[in-house]
């Protein structure tokens, strides 16, 4: 999470098993560990991992999803700051955003709070959330899916987006997917479920830029499920499909006005499969990591630009003989 270019947030947790959060912090020059707020985290439940916000090196906020709580940093030290009841179900993923040390959002299912910097407003949503981004006060956006999430990841769902404008949250008209399954069941007869869809991401550069990332689950007699990657872009008057992709390990902004998409897997020290993607659809891929080792993997769980730059900061792990966390830089 980068607030600016002297301000660079990284966050994560044990690979493998449950242990504390570890935090890092780029001043322009050197990453240094910071203090992290008391979370214990779980790498079985990686898909509801704390979020992370900031608006500068006096502003950040910690959000875990799993026992919900909210932790304040103002420079100095993590305070935990007490969260209403926000009646949402411990499975449910948890969405924040800040624009200011007073404006800052958290979404978890079916409702969403506002900070003001003194206190908490919750609001119901008109759909699920689980993730939430902003370019200004009137300009917020949640994503998630229009029924609630199961324990087990499906659901009936399909996409749903919702609008702050600055006095109420608006849903908006997403394209559906209901194509029926053609997969042939135990009857020998084409099994005719539907796709569940669900946005776990949301990027917003306007009111006629925002991007919205999620999953698109289909039934498989022979593996169960299959699950690709949707991106969606809405130009300030509806929603266009961009792109469908089983190989996709992260997407986030490109500091411009697009999107980074990371492919899953390693190849000659670069990320294969990494490509800008811009509002009308073009796509150009990236270069490889400079100074990267050759037969090294790397596995990017997140992506993250600074405001106002193409620079763009990823994170995740390298494999190999020297396993271990990696953050790599865009320029």
């Amino acid at each position: 999470m980068a607030s600016g270019p002297r301000d660079v947030w990284a966050l994560g947790g044990p690979a493998e098993g449950t242990g504390q959060l570890v935090l890092l912090h780029f001043d322009g020059r050197h990453w240094r560990e910071r203090p992290a707020p008391e979370v214990t985290w779980d790498s079985k439940d990686y898909e509801r991992f704390p979020a992370l916000v900031a608006t500068g090196p006096r502003d950040a906020w910690i959000f875990a999803a799993a026992d919900l709580a909210a932790h304040h940093w103002d420079g100095e030290r993590w305070s935990r700051v007490p969260l209403p009841d926000m009646d949402y179900d411990p499975g449910e993923r948890a969405g924040a955003t800040a624009l200011a040390p007073d404006d800052a959002w958290l979404v978890v299912g079916d409702h969403a709070a506002h900070w003001d910097g003194r206190a908490w407003t919750v609001m119901r949503l008109p759909a699920w959330a689980t993730s939430v981004s902003a370019s200004a006060p009137d300009q917020v956006w949640a994503v998630g899916g229009t029924s609630q999430p199961l324990a087990d990841g499906n659901s009936g769902s399909q996409a749903a987006t919702m609008r702050w404008d600055g006095r109420s949250w608006q849903l908006v008209p997403t394209p559906e997917d209901r194509t029926p399954s053609k997969e042939i069941n135990h009857e020998g007869r084409p099994d005719g479920s539907i796709p569940s869809i669900m946005f776990t991401q949301v990027v917003v550069h306007g009111p006629g830029n925002v991007w919205a990332i999620g999953t698109r689950k289909v039934f498989d007699y022979e593996d169960g499920r299959r699950i690709t990657t949707i991106i969606l872009h809405w130009d300030g008057n509806a929603w266009s499909w961009m792109l469908d992709s089983e190989e996709v390990s992260a997407v986030g902004s490109d500091g411009a006005d697009g999107v980074i998409v990371v492919g899953w897997e390693a190849e000659d020290g670069g990320l294969i499969g990494t490509v800008r993607v811009a509002p009308d659809g073009n796509r150009t891929g990236l270069p490889p990591m400079t100074g990267a080792n050759r037969r090294r993997e790397v596995d990017v769980s997140a992506v993250s630009a600074v405001p106002g730059t193409r620079t763009v900061y990823a994170v995740g792990r390298a494999y190999g003989k020297k396993y271990g966390p990696m953050i790599a830089r865009y320029r």
